[in-house]
Order: structure tokens, then sequence, then C-alpha cells
């Protein structure tokens, strides 16, 4: 949870410290009216891509994987275990119901039955 909490805050302050490492080096240098913004948007829209890219990867790495089966979160005994990923059990059932005939529902009619 620290974890989490840290990425957040550190998610929030970064635009402000970088703004701020840019302010610093633009009062040093001699043309610093003339800041190319086209640079500037260029270089936030290629850090807002990568951020982008480094979400999915870390999602991707935390969903699961085939031939596992996702338990939700529980409450046990007070104690709230999160949800995680176990292996698939093959218990027989296919996931239809539990009624182990067709997927279509039955109608109750014969062989006069229209179709």
């Amino acid at each position: 949870m620290i974890r989490v909490t840290l990425f957040e805050i550190g998610s929030f302050l970064l635009p402000f410290v970088l703004f701020m490492i840019w302010r610093r080096l633009s009062s040093r240098a001699p043309d610093a009216g003339r800041m190319p913004t086209l640079r500037l948007a260029a270089a936030g829209a290629a850090s807002a891509i990568v951020m982008m890219l480094v979400l999915i990867v870390l999602d991707a790495n935390r969903a699961g994987h085939a031939g596992e089966r996702y338990v939700p979160p529980q409450n046990v005994d007070g104690r709230i275990i999160p949800g995680h990923f176990v292996p698939a059990e093959d218990d027989g059932d296919d996931g239809d119901g539990g009624d182990g005939g067709d997927d279509e529902p039955s109608t109750g009619g014969g062989a006069d039955d229209p179709q």
C-alpha cells in the first residue's frame, strides 16, 4: 500500500519538479525567453507515451495467464485476502451453469416442435 501511495505522490509531483528544473536551467541560458515551445510539447508528449507504455507493461505483468483463474478478494475471519490468480482446476465444469447439456435451453418440445 505504501508503494502505491508513493507512486501516486511521485506521479503528482513529477511535473512540478521537471518545471522547476526547466526554470532553473532556462534562467542560466542567455536566450531564455526564446525556448522553443514545440520542443517542450514534443518532450511532454513523448514522456506521456512512455508513461502509458510503462503502465501497460506493469498491468500486463499483474494479469493472469492462460490456465489460471481469478479469485476475487475475500473476507476470511476478519482478514481481507486480496484478489489473486490460482491454477485452474479441471473439475469437469465447462462453465455453462453445471447442467451438463448443450448450450441451448430446452423448450420441452418433442419431434413435432417446429424450429
